[in-house]
């Protein structure tokens, strides 16, 4: 206790604010459960008061003992004057330091006048302490100069400048109080700001909001004020009125009837509030939250709400696709006062908002938006408040310099730029030299579940970019009908690649070959069987712009220039290997990219290296650059680029790591020493690369391509890539990795392991039904009747299976040909007469087949689409019967055709009755043929629970299987052919198993099944750890040779 009296005053007052303090955060931590909840918001904002005073303390005793202790020794000290400048220097002080607790004590309907004249005193106070200062320190410097140059300071100078300091104090303190307080007596200003908004749907174009902040209800504004702020904004007319924290400086029962006014708001779509810092300060956040409702103002405690054209609602309600989301989010001083049930949670705040749809966030603190920025870029605009200390003449500099926005996290997003250098042929990234080193990856073809992991392997190989097609089919498989959710989350996908520091070269199409289904055009195009794809045919260009308008608008907030990881935009995809050759087609593209992207975005083309290819390919404001593989003579591709290209960065936009497959073909594969050799060189040439592929994954379902003369690829898109289908580390992977270590730096830290597999063993199958006895399954709404074939457009059946039935108009005792003569089954007709297997007539191997039966007996072809030509001239590639089938020579009419539904029909097996497995009649005669009817088999098995590494990754072999589909759970693996090959096994993706119930495997075997009743343990599928994709086929030296056969068969 001594050596506390001995101590300075100002040492007191700081110990004292230490100690309050400390009392608060104990007040919050463990007597807010033990204490009455109104005696608890008394305590702290008392608290709150003492430490405000504690701190001014110090500041009060600078003020004394410079405005009047400095003068008590001058011979003006004992004058009358004097003493009555003591006695307002008091009252000045003392007004200031009651301003505090005029919230706790004076706080009514309207302000009192002492409310107003103690925090008038309040800001004269902050000004004086910093102008005392400001000049204290301008005088230290002034006699350190003198004494340096030899200058005495005579005692008359110190003493008049002991006088002089306080008395500029007071005349600036003065001079700015009054002009703070006529400021302060002024109506608000009512300023308006036109921002654009990405992704705002055009019913809600010109949206107005009106923002109101820190109004501070309570000491010093009160009813009056409230009903003048109302006023002003119900003639702005507002759709939208935001209050963004700071509404109030007491409690909610106090400050009612001031509030009350806020009732008679008019906004059309709502009111909306969140909370500042403040009002946590009066500690009654739930009462005001109450209090608000009942004036139809809408808390946004952490959550959202959609707003359209017309309503409001919340989040996870509605139908309307026409809205965007409102979100807000909880002070961040709610977590530093560690107030119960609050704080700033930002996945809350947006939980339901679409990244299709415009989201604004409110938050009270620019703080919280720098934060939420960094944390989701996709935010479209955040309105904030906080900074009106500003008012204060030394408080608006601290508030200006310390907002985010000012240090340059909003300029900076306008200040990006990714752009071509010509004079120094490079890119440059904020202006600075830049060569990207990407990867090709197909989120389409690896599952979400999977996208972090397959990103992450490729951050770490060294790679600064990604490289990414977009199918247009894969999102809008029906006419009008977008997916953009799951697996189909295209911009989830590129947001993920920017958190990951990774950037993307984007290529929307709208065709992009890529092996794929049609090459990524949906195959619904093709109803107008005069249409010229990859044209400037109107039908086609219509479907086009009106695709590329859904799917740019998606992209343009995720370009580089507007905060997101898109740098280069690639326009359709090797056009000049496509025999229409159409510049106005081209120049349609480029208008339509520009007009949704914006100017400053890097277009650009990419086609073979060579002259041919390039002369259709490219167009004058669209970059051209050029693809090749292993083995090309690289300075003689970048000649080529440079025929084109005088000036630029040099880019391969597909250096091919591996190669792809046909059913019935040796798996390729590329050998790593010719990969890195050749990498070697492109990047010593300077030169931008992207490795294609760095992954390929999978073509579930029935998604793969297939190329001309007709050969399907398979369901695995390995590539023999550096990452294998199932993203496992390969020897490529590390040597790509040690190859780009010796021209960048590449991550440092552990690389994601191949994940672990499991071989859960065989599983046995029984026979469901066959595909004859399951039409009223398959096709509940019967079939279409036509005198002719109809294809698969016809009947609108895109993809799988339809089955086609006719009658034999004449007796066919003896084998009698069934012929396609024009080669019209496309793909593969499974042939029965009467339920028994006949055999097979294939696009390009089999045009005719004899079959037997009697006249007026049941003749059946199922036919299979196994994948659209996705490359060349013949993409426009109809399925089902395109021609007619002869017998005997004769035309056969009169079909019904049966689109199958199988899908929908392996998720619902309860509408599968009686399973028997046993063969009957005329099948049964039958069975030792080379065939079986096309039927389902199912068995299921199940992954003990409790083990916490299982459900692992698999693959699925199907040991004397022949030909067919499977799925897993519902989930469409893919096609199976191990009688072709090469591929013998199917990739197997954790996520799609269950250890909470049996998983269900569903097979329908189109050819012959190894399942009888004689030897039933045949009937089984086999998971096992490795994968089986046949042996290879070696190219290293003749490269150049198969890159030059197939110049296109690009994805080329």
């Amino acid at each position: 206790m001594v050596i506390f009296r001995q101590l300075p005053l100002g040492v007191k007052a700081a110990l004292a604010a230490g100690t309050v303090f400390v009392s608060m955060v104990i007040s919050r931590s463990y007597l807010a459960e033990s204490l009455e909840l109104r005696a608890w918001r008394w305590l702290f904002r008392l608290q709150l008061a003492l430490f405000a005073n504690s701190l001014m303390l110090i500041g009060s005793l600078y003020i004394w003992r410079s405005a009047v202790s400095n003068l008590s020794h001058s011979p003006a000290a004992e004058s009358a004057c004097f003493q009555l400048w003591k006695m307002a220097v008091v009252t000045f002080l003392a007004l200031a330091h009651s301003s505090f607790f005029t919230m706790l004590f004076l706080v009514a309907e309207e302000p009192y006048l002492f409310s107003l004249a103690a925090y008038s005193c309040l800001g004269a106070y902050i000004i004086m302490v910093f102008f005392l200062c400001t000049l204290s320190g301008m005088e230290q410097a002034y006699q350190l100069l003198a004494w340096r140059s030899g200058n005495v300071v005579s005692s008359l100078d110190k003493t008049r400048k002991l006088a002089l300091r306080p008395a500029l104090a007071v005349v600036v303190t003065a001079v700015l109080s009054v002009v703070g307080l006529l400021n302060a007596a002024q109506p608000p200003t009512v300023k308006t700001v036109e921002v654009p908004i990405h992704q705002l749907p055009p019913s809600m174009d010109h949206l107005k909001i009106v923002l109101l902040s820190d109004i501070h209800l309570g000491p010093t504004v009160g009813r009056t004020k409230m009903e003048m702020f109302v006023r002003m904004v119900n003639m702005l007319q507002p759709d939208v009125t935001v209050i963004v924290g700071d509404l109030c400086d007491s409690e909610a029962s106090i400050l009612r009837t001031a509030v009350a006014p806020l009732g008679q708001l008019h906004s059309r779509l709502g009111t909306y509030f969140v909370t500042g810092n403040h009002e946590y300060y009066t500690s009654d956040v739930s009462n005001w939250f109450a209090l608000l409702e009942s004036l139809d103002v809408r808390p946004l405690h952490n959550e959202n709400v959609k707003i359209s054209a017309t309503q409001a609602q919340r989040a996870s309600g509605g139908k309307d696709d026409d809205w965007i989301c409102l979100a807000g989010v909880d002070d961040i001083e709610a977590d530093l006062l560690h107030y119960s049930g609050h704080g700033m949670d930002l996945v809350k705040a947006l939980g339901g908002c679409n990244p299709d749809h415009a989201t604004i966030l409110l938050a009270h603190q620019p703080l919280a938006a720098k934060r939420a920025l960094q944390a989701r870029p996709d935010i479209n605009l955040i309105l904030s408040g906080h900074t009106h200390a500003g008012q204060i003449f030394p408080l608006n500099v601290a508030a200006y310099l310390l907002n985010p926005f000012f240090a340059g996290l909003y300029q900076n997003a306008s200040q990006r730029t990714f752009e071509i250098d010509y004079k120094h042929d490079h890119f440059l990234k904020d202006g600075q030299p830049f060569r990207y080193i990407s990867g090709s990856i197909h989120y389409f073809r690896i599952p979400r579940f999977y996208w972090k992991d397959r990103l992450l392997k490729m951050k770490m190989a060294g790679l600064n970019a990604i490289q990414i097609y977009v199918p247009w089919n894969f999102h809008e498989p029906q006419p009008g009908q977008y997916q953009f959710s799951e697996d189909h989350d295209v911009q989830h996908f590129i947001q993920l690649a920017h958190e990951l520091s990774l950037l993307v070269v984007l290529r929307p199409g709208p065709y992009i070959c890529a092996e794929w289904e049609m090459g990524g055009l949906p195959a619904w195009l093709l109803q107008n069987k005069s249409i010229v794809l990859r044209s400037s045919d109107p039908d086609y260009l219509a479907a086009v712009d009106k695709w590329l308008g859904v799917i740019l608008p998606k992209m343009k907030p995720l370009l580089y220039q507007n905060g997101g990881p898109i740098i280069t935009v690639q326009v359709e995809n090797e056009y000049g290997s496509y025999f229409t050759c159409d510049y106005d087609y081209l120049r349609f593209l480029q208008k339509r990219f520009r007009y949704h992207l914006g100017n400053n975005v890097v277009l650009f083309t990419t086609d073979g290296a060579q002259k041919k290819m390039l002369q259709c390919g490219t167009l004058q404001g669209l970059y051209a650059t050029v693809d090749f593989g292993p083995g090309v003579n690289i300075t003689s591709a970048f000649l080529t680029q440079r025929e084109y290209e005088p000036k630029g960065p040099l880019v391969n936009s597909e250096f091919y790591t591996g190669w792809l497959d046909h059913w019935g073909q040796p798996h390729s594969t590329v050998t790593t020493e010719a990969v890195v050799s050749s990498l070697h060189d492109i990047l010593a040439h300077g030169a931008n690369v992207n490795l294609y592929m760095f992954i390929g994954g999978t073509n579930f379902a029935y998604w793969n391509g297939a190329n001309i003369p007709y050969q399907a690829q398979p369901t695995s898109y390995d590539y023999d890539a550096p990452l294998s289908e199932a993203g496992d580390l390969t020897k490529k992977y590390f040597a790509v990795r040690d190859v780009i270590q010796k021209f960048q730096k590449v991550p440092e830290g552990p690389i994601p392991p191949s994940t672990p597999k499991f071989a859960y063993g065989k599983v046995a199958l029984k026979k469901l039904k066959t595909v004859e006895e399951s039409l009223n399954i398959l096709c509940p709404n019967g079939p279409v009747k036509s005198l002719y074939p109809l294809t698969f457009i016809q009947v609108k059946q895109y993809f799988g299976f339809v089955l086609y039935r006719t009658t034999l108009p004449q007796d066919c005792s003896n084998p009698t040909p069934l012929s396609s003569p024009l080669s019209g089954v496309h793909d593969r007709a499974y042939v029965s007469v009467d339920g028994v297997p006949q055999g097979i007539l294939d696009r390009s191997n089999v045009i005719t087949l004899n079959i037997t039966g009697k006249a007026g007996a049941t003749l059946d072809l199922l036919v299979e689409n196994m994948g659209r030509v996705n490359y060349g001239h013949y993409i426009n590639d109809y399925k089902g019967l395109i021609s007619n089938l002869t017998l005997n020579s004769s035309i056969l009419t009169d079909w019904m055709i049966f689109p199958l539904d199988t899908e929908n029909a392996v998720r619902h097996l309860e509408g599968w009755p009686g399973n028997d497995s046993r063969c009957h009649g005329k099948a049964c005669a039958h069975e030792s043929s080379n065939y079986t009817l096309p039927a389902f088999y199912a068995g299921n098995f199940s992954i003990p629970s409790g083990i916490p590494d299982l459900p692992q990754d698999t693959f699925i072999n199907f040991p004397g299987w022949t030909k067919g589909q499977v799925w897993i759970n519902g989930f469409n693996l893919g096609r199976y052919w191990p009688a072709q090959g090469p591929q013998m096994t199917l990739f197997v993706p954790r996520h799609i198993l269950v250890t909470s119930a049996p998983n269900t495997i569903i097979a329908l075997e189109l050819e012959r099944a190894p399942c009888s009743d004689n030897y039933p343990e045949l009937c089984t599928v086999e998971f096992v750890d490795k994968p089986v994709i046949s042996a290879a086929v070696t190219y290293s030296h003749l490269l150049q040779d198969v890159y030059n056969q197939h110049a296109g068969l690009d994805h080329i």
